[in-house]
C-alpha cells in the first residue's frame, strides 16, 4: 500500500520545502474576490478599476501557500473561506447558501472508482462534502481510460490515489480518506460508520456480496445509499433512503432478503454466472437498453467485462452529485429508481 500525502497548507512562504516551484495567484484571486463581493462593478470600466485598486491596496485577505507534494508545486492564493467563496460563486442561486453549507458539511463515502471517480469529481466541483472517504484496491489499466477520470500517465497507479489527488487539486482543503484496500466484511463497517460516520454512501462497486453487506450496515445505521449503473448511453440511479425507511428492502425488493450462505455465492470470482444472474435481477433486464441486452449475453464470450462508456459515467456522476446534494441539504429526494435516458430525451421523433 502506497502512503499518500494530502496537500499541505502554509501561511508563510519561507516554510515551504526547498526546491518547490511556486505558482502566484494571490493577486488574481483578490481581483476575482473584489468583483464577486461587488457585483455592481463591471470589469474593464474606469470606475471599477479605481475601486479595485483601492481594494487591492487596503485589503486584509489572508494568504496561503498550498503545497502539492506529488507535483512539487505550491500555489500562492487566498485562504480557505475566500477560496471556497470564489470556487462556488457561480453556484448561486442554483444552490442556495443554506443548501451549500449543508452539502459542504456532509460526510460522503464512495466505493468503486470508475463511476466513483467521476462522482467524486462532480461532488467536489459543486462545492460538496469537505469530508470524503473513497475506496478501491485496484490499479488503473489502459482499458479503464474510456471512462475513469485519469490519463495514460496514471496507468499502474492505485485508482484511489489518482482520484484523491485530482480532487485535492480542485479542493485542497478537503479531508479525503483514500482506502486502497478491498472493502470486505471486516472493513465495510469501519468505512461506513467509523469516524467520521457517513451521511451518504455512494455505491459504485462491482462486488455483489459487498453491495449487500454495505446495505445491511447502512440500513441498521439509517444511512442512505445512492447507486449508479451504466445502461448503454443512459444511466440508472437507485436511491435507498434507509435514513427515512429503516425497514426498506434492499434494491427495492428485487432480490428479497439474503442469508449468509447466499452472500458467499455472490462473488464474481467464485461463480461468474451466479453473479451475472443476480446482477441482472437487481438491474431488471426490462429497462436495459438494446445494446446492453445484447452485450450482457456476450460477457465472458466475446466481451471481457460489463460495457461502460465515459459519457454515461459522467452523466451518472452528475445525477449522483445532484441526489447527494438533495439528501444532505434536507430537500425532497424519495427512494426509488430513476432513469436518466439520453437515447429517449435526445432522439428526435
Amino acid at each position: 500500500m502506497i502512503k499518500i500525502q494530502p496537500p499541505k497548507i502554509y501561511t508563510k512562504k519561507k516554510d515551504l520545502p526547498s526546491g518547490v516551484v511556486v505558482v502566484e495567484y494571490y493577486k488574481e484571486a483578490l481581483r476575482e474576490l473584489f468583483f464577486i463581493n461587488n457585483p455592481k462593478f463591471k470589469k474593464e470600466i474606469p470606475k471599477s478599476e479605481f475601486a479595485l485598486k483601492k481594494f487591492l491596496k487596503n485589503n486584509n485577505v489572508d494568504e496561503v501557500w498550498i503545497y502539492f507534494p506529488w507535483r512539487n508545486i505550491a500555489v500562492h492564493t487566498v485562504s480557505e473561506d475566500n477560496y471556497f467563496k470564489l470556487r462556488t460563486a457561480r453556484n448561486k442561486n442554483i444552490i442556495t447558501e443554506k443548501e451549500q453549507k449543508s452539502y459542504r458539511e456532509s460526510v460522503v463515502g464512495i466505493i468503486g472508482m470508475s463511476i466513483g471517480s467521476a462522482s467524486l469529481s462532480s461532488l467536489v466541483a459543486t462545492g460538496g462534502p469537505k469530508n470524503l472517504k473513497i475506496a478501491d484496491f485496484d490499479t488503473i489499466e489502459i482499458s479503464n481510460l474510456n471512462r475513469m477520470h485519469a490519463t495514460l500517465l496514471d496507468v499502474g497507479k492505485n485508482k484511489c490515489i489518482v482520484a484523491a489527488q485530482r480532487a485535492w487539486e480542485l479542493d485542497p482543503f478537503a479531508n479525503i480518506e483514500p482506502w486502497q484496500e478491498e472493502i470486505k466484511t471486516t472493513t465495510a463497517k469501519n468505512f461506513i460508520i467509523g469516524k467520521p460516520k457517513l451521511n451518504v454512501l455512494v455505491d459504485a462497486m462491482d462486488t455483489l456480496d459487498t453491495k449487500v453487506r454495505a446495505r445491511i450496515i447502512c440500513r441498521k445505521n439509517k444511512i442512505p445509499v445512492v447507486m449508479a449503473t451504466s445502461n448503454g448511453d443512459s444511466a440508472i440511479i437507485d436511491v435507498e433512503r434507509f435514513d427515512l425507511e429503516p425497514n426498506r428492502e434492499f434494491f427495492h425488493g428485487s432480490i428479497g432478503e439474503i442469508n449468509e450462505e447466499s452472500l458467499k455465492k455472490l462473488s464474481a470470482r467464485n461463480n461468474y454466472q451466479q453473479w451475472l444472474k443476480m446482477a441482472t435481477k437487481i438491474v431488471d433486464p426490462k429497462i436495459l437498453s438494446k445494446c446492453m441486452r445484447i452485450s450482457v449475453k456476450q460477457i465472458g464470450k466475446t466481451i471481457a467485462g460489463v460495457p461502460q462508456i465515459g459519457t454515461t459515467v459522467n452523466l451518472s456522476a452528475a445525477a449522483v452529485s445532484y441526489v447527494v446534494r438533495k439528501i444532505t441539504s434536507g430537500q425532497e429526494m424519495p427512494s426509488g429508481r430513476y432513469l436518466v435516458d439520453l437515447e429517449e430525451k435526445l432522439t428526435h421523433k
